[in-house]
């Protein structure tokens, strides 16, 4: 076997043949939907601060070698939602090209992030994100007293576990690819920013108004 045939014998996220069974495509099909639900839930809970459900897309047992944290996935949302308050005043993740291969109950997924947040201004606040050197260089361009921004992005590399009929996060690692950090840029009086709406992180944002009991409100 040559270089390349073993090469390709291993690839990830080979193209599949489609299955001779109906209902075997089907539950493909249904797998791979709630799995991206999985990695979807994951962006809506850290960007709502919501604890609760962010620990909801991982197995108890699991982990998430998240940067500056490697462990228990269960205390990593612990540890990221409190810091993500004490250190930005708004993010947004979003999540694409998710790439995702069932066998059975496992499955194995890559997906891209892009995530941004606006940081308070002053000295403290801008060196503790940003580090004392980018702190200073604001500090002489007349900048450190404004809001700043963290642009970044990377991949989501996941492996998933369905038990008892419940996708979630077994094992969890990530890359971190390239970043923008900048006084941000965002119009606060005036011109576009009347039209802003933005969100809230915790249960006064608008999303958790969305039930069916109080569907015809």
């Amino acid at each position: 076997m040559s270089k390349q045939d073993a090469s390709t014998d291993r690839m990830l996220f080979a193209p599949q043949a489609e299955p001779d069974d109906p209902q075997e495509m089907l539950r493909l099909v249904y797998d791979r939907q709630q799995i991206i639900e999985v990695l979807h839930r994951y962006a809506r809970a850290i960007d709502r601060c919501d604890i609760e459900l962010l620990k909801s897309v991982y197995h108890d047992d699991a982990t998430d070698s998240h940067g500056s944290f490697d462990g228990s996935a269960h205390e990593f949302a612990e540890f990221m939602v409190p810091r993500l308050r004490a250190q930005t005043s708004y993010g947004i993740h979003h999540i694409t090209n998710e790439l995702v291969e069932v066998s059975g109950d496992r499955a194995i997924a890559e997906s891209y992030l892009i995530a941004y947040h606006r940081v308070p201004g002053g000295r403290e606040s801008v060196a503790r994100f940003f580090g004392e050197d980018y702190a200073d260089r604001c500090a002489a361009e007349g900048t450190l007293d404004s809001e700043h921004e963290y642009m970044t992005g990377g991949r989501y590399l996941d492996k998933l576990v369905k038990r008892s009929g419940i996708w979630r996060i077994w094992r969890r690692r990530i890359t971190v690819e390239w970043n923008q950090c900048q006084p941000s840029r965002m119009l606060t009086e005036g011109g576009r920013s009347q039209y802003d709406i933005p969100g809230v992180r915790d249960a006064t944002d608008p999303s958790y108004r969305l039930s069916f009991d109080s569907f015809e409100e």
